[in-house]
């Protein structure tokens, strides 16, 4: 299965090969976002929050913990402003927690606080707590949510960190989301899965999609760009750790430590297949502190104590390959060092994942096209750079660097579940032999399959129910994931043994699948009873199990026959693997 996807742009104009968004109505007030990890001594980002605010005489600003498991942040907050000259009367904690947001948000004490502020601080912490707490389960305002909202329509300030800035768009990423995750996944049916999670945010940001933390968490210009390619948003705006946005009108100023990325996907396209995702066409572009950029016209206007960088000028003569593109900064160092500021046309980087000793993983180029710009100067006593209209593109390849069709086994044709088994077999959920053999008629091993569910669900050791097996040594490749997958329950022991070179039957294969579906889709799959035509082989403890399995889909009854006793192929493995990632093929 094949999928291309191409943005549409019936929402915006182009303005100089740049997206000028068509709902940048000038609003009443203003938002500061902050991309996480604000430092105490940031003292550019808070005097522009107290600013936006009202000033030192006049702020008043309220901080929200919701997000936040405890009030730690939110006093540090409190701490800060006080800091930076606010008296303790202009900087308060308001009472709405994730535990007691149900009755918090309509208390009538708790709006009217929020009403009266004129700057309202969202910390940080799982922005799915502020999205729940705040919104109604139809999307529409708690009376909690209406004060924020008047504050902002009075000519005040919206603002927070991490969390607090993944809330301010109309499409919210969630707090989970590995980078890899969503090149492998795409998009989550739920928070805490394989890919990303998209679900509704406050809307104050409607210019794009915000992503925060983007120059540490393990390079999230690859998950925001599948994002707004699928769901054909032109535009995203990563901010990084302790810097901050303040949009004020359709003026968007840099703030901070480090710079802010906008992803323009306006003339991208995305194909998706078993053997990976390609992402054609990205543009990026790159802005540090006293850069800002025009949500009208889709123009940047770069500190002047940066100057272009002319060709024959640049620092760098040629670059190498970044080997590892989830490192703190690793994307922002290949965009400027490695092309802009680099006599080379283009930087190549890689996000890889192994399972023992299968690797594989995408390949980002970074491209200097015709319209490419490059910045650089001192600001403030350090490098400053900005870059303009640098093209990614994303390919799947192996650890070698081979393309992705290189994994496809060489007994495919032997396989009627083609696009499953190059599915797992691609993502290193299941191995070829030495000769490249799928050998999809052959069973499953205890051990395998506890690689398997383990790798797929991505599921962690549980200490307290470790249980130690005595047939398998500390040395055996496959020793962690067992020890994980019988701490969890999805397999179990025997005597203190497991078994592992143990066919799987498919009855216990149905135990396995249930407990696994169970433990990643956060719900207890159904077992509505099927009349099997061989149920009295089925014993009682797993008729449950299976009637669950087969009735989701994990598994086949041919004709009726579960078949029991008999040993699951390894293609039936492949598909239940697919089905219980959600995978659509």
């Amino acid at each position: 299965m094949s999928m291309t996807v191409a943005v549409a742009l019936a929402i915006a104009t182009w303005v100089g090969g740049s997206v000028a968004s068509a709902t940048a109505a000038t609003p009443s007030g203003s938002l500061l976002i902050v991309g996480g990890a604000l430092r105490t001594d940031n003292a550019p980002v808070y005097h522009k929050l107290i600013e936006l605010a009202g000033g030192v005489e006049q702020a008043k600003i309220a901080i929200v913990p919701t997000a936040s498991s405890s009030l730690s942040s939110s006093k540090r907050m409190e701490a800060d402003l006080e800091s930076y000259g606010l008296k303790p009367e202009q900087a308060y904690i308001v009472d709405i927690t994730s535990k007691n947001a149900a009755t918090q948000a309509s208390n009538p004490e708790v709006v009217a606080q929020l009403r009266g502020s004129s700057g309202v601080w969202f910390v940080g912490g799982d922005q799915l707590r502020i999205t729940k707490a705040f919104l109604k389960p139809d999307g529409s305002d708690t009376p909690a949510m209406a004060a924020v909202r008047a504050v902002y329509q009075q000519g005040g300030v919206i603002s927070g960190s991490s969390a607090g800035a993944a809330i301010m768009s109309r499409d919210m990423l969630s707090a989970y989301g590995i980078p890899m995750d969503t090149l492998d996944f795409g998009q989550a049916a739920q928070a805490a899965q394989r890919g990303v999670y998209v679900s509704q945010g406050l809307g104050f940001f409607t210019a794009g999609i915000i992503d925060q933390h983007f120059n540490t968490y393990n390079g999230r210009h690859a998950r925001l760009a599948r994002v707004l390619v699928e769901r054909r948003v032109p535009l995203g705006f990563g901010i990084d750790e302790n810097t901050a946005i303040a949009v004020t009108g359709n003026r968007v100023d840099v703030i901070g430590a480090s710079g802010l990325t906008i992803l323009d996907a306006s003339g991208a396209k995305l194909t998706d297949s078993p053997l990976g995702v390609s992402i054609q066409g990205v543009k990026l572009n790159y802005l540090e502190s006293g850069d800002a950029y025009d949500l009208t016209t889709g123009t940047y206007t770069i500190n002047a104590k940066k100057q272009a960088i002319a060709k024959g000028d640049e620092y760098e003569n040629g670059n190498r390959l970044i080997t590892d593109l989830g490192q703190t900064n690793a994307f922002n160092r290949a965009i400027t060092y490695g092309l802009v500021d680099n006599t080379a046309d283009k930087q190549v980087g890689l996000l890889l994942r192994y399972n023992q000793h299968y690797g594989y993983g995408y390949q980002f180029t970074f491209s200097k096209t015709a319209d490419t710009e490059g910045y650089y100067g001192n600001v403030n006593g350090i490098d400053s750079y900005a870059a303009r209209n640098v093209q990614m593109d994303i390919v799947p390849v192996t650890n070698d660097l081979t393309p992705s069709t290189a994994t496809r086994p060489s007994d495919l044709a032997a396989v009627k579940a083609q696009d499953a088994v190059q599915a797992v077999v691609f993502r290193g959920l299941m191995r070829t032999n030495d000769q490249n053999q799928f050998q999809p008629n052959q069973p499953v091993t205890r051990a395998e399959l506890a690689n398997l569910i383990v790798t797929a669900t991505a599921a962690t050791l549980k200490p307290s129910a470790v249980q130690p097996a005595t047939d398998v040594a500390a040395d055996h490749p496959l020793a962690h994931d067992i020890k994980i997958a019988v701490s969890r329950g999805f397999l179990t022991l025997a005597d203190g043994t497991f078994r592992p070179d143990e066919a799987v039957t498919r009855e216990a294969m149905a135990v396995v699948l249930k407990r696994a579906y169970d433990y990643y889709q956060f719900t207890t799959l159904a077992h509505d009873p099927i009349a099997f035509h061989d149920v009295a082989h089925i014993s009682p403890a797993a008729r449950p199990f299976v009637d669950a399995a087969v009735g989701a889909g994990l598994l086949h009854a041919e004709q009726n026959h579960f078949r029991p006793h008999q040993a699951v192929t390894r293609e039936e493995t492949a598909v239940a693997a697919c089905r219980l990632l959600g995978l659509p093929w």
